[in-house]
């Protein structure tokens, strides 16, 4: 019979405690994150986060400084640090003391170079995500550690701090965001995409004037977010603007467009995408196919039907398929 390893025995233990008291427990698995082995650290965390009960945060916390204190031993890869913070962002704000959001800003700021492969890396990329997400729950004075993250050098970290920022909600936080908008040269797609959808949701009084550029804007990925990200957030508000835009964009950019007009969910967008269904632009027919299948009904459905079988063209035809 093949003998358990340590990951395996701890891993056992771990998965035991559900039969314990929430507060034996909360002793065994911090005992579990300490026995070096990485993922059944994480996992143990994870039980940790769970449990309900006084002294998690504290045995939190313990964890992260007994990964800290040898990191290139303990967490090279970081990833027991970056579960912490995760957890200790689900927690109840009232439950996190100026210890935890201490320790929060102090993963926001670290940088872990490490030789994973023939070439040094930062593995602390995660766990400076994270802090981002937590510190904006958990604290609302977290404005200027969210600035500093909005402009990290690692992409991943910056789509995490816009996405924070609209979390935070602070006064502060649509100007940080306007700036990247509005000076977006070499900024990766997808960080510009997150302060988009975060500019929308905070919803400040120049919006508009921020975010119509990229609405009409060559960048297809980034009118499409614009566009749902405007319907689902300012609903019927926005409908006319989004009629208009067909006019100005081209391609699956119209279809994104018109998929859009269906996330506002009032009958005047029902309405739209009905006389859509006939329009001779195959993106528009596209999208409205899709859009309107949310409002399905009989009418809809019979309707659907017929473009499955006479639309000339194949995609709107596939589109029109019922599952």
């Amino acid at each position: 019979m093949k003998r358990k390893s340590g990951h395996e025995k701890t891993l056992e233990l771990i998965k035991s405690t559900h039969e314990m008291t929430p507060e034996d427990a909360l002793l065994a698995l911090t005992e579990c994150t300490k026995k070096g082995f990485s993922l059944a650290s994480v996992k143990a965390v994870q039980f940790i986060s769970k449990l309900d009960c006084l002294g998690v945060v504290d045995a939190l916390l313990s964890v992260y400084s007994w990964a800290e204190e040898d990191a290139h031993k303990r967490d090279n890869l970081c990833n027991i640090r970056a579960e912490i913070v995760n957890a200790l962002g689900e927690i109840d704000s009232n439950e996190i003391s100026a210890a935890a959001n201490k320790t929060l800003c102090k993963a926001a700021r670290t940088v872990h170079i490490t030789k994973v492969s023939a070439v040094p890396e930062d593995t602390a990329i995660c766990l400076r995500a994270n802090a981002a997400l937590a510190l904006a729950k958990t604290d609302p004075n977290s404005l200027y550690e969210l600035l500093l993250l909005l402009h990290d050098k690692e992409s991943d970290v910056r789509q995490a701090a816009a996405r924070a920022l609209s979390i935070l909600g602070d006064v502060g936080a649509p100007p940080l965001l306007t700036v990247k908008l509005k000076f977006p040269e070499k900024e990766n797609s997808d960080v510009l995409a997150e302060c988009l959808e975060s500019l929308i949701f905070l919803r400040p009084p120049y919006l508009m004037e921020v975010v119509k550029p990229f609405l009409d804007g060559a960048d297809e990925y980034l009118a499409a977010i614009t566009a749902l990200a405007l319907a689902e957030n300012l609903r019927e508000e926005v409908l006319d603007l989004l009629v208009e835009t067909l006019e100005n964009v081209h391609g699956e950019t119209k279809e994104a467009v018109v998929v859009a007009i269906s996330a506002t969910r009032c009958n005047r967008a029902k309405q739209i995408l009905l006389e859509f269904l006939k329009n001779p632009n195959t993106y528009i027919r596209r999208g409205a196919v899709k859009g309107i299948k949310s409002y399905l009904d009989d009418e809809i459905e019979e309707k659907l039907n017929t473009i499955y079988k006479f639309d000339t063209d194949e995609k709107v035809r596939q589109a029109a398929q019922m599952d």
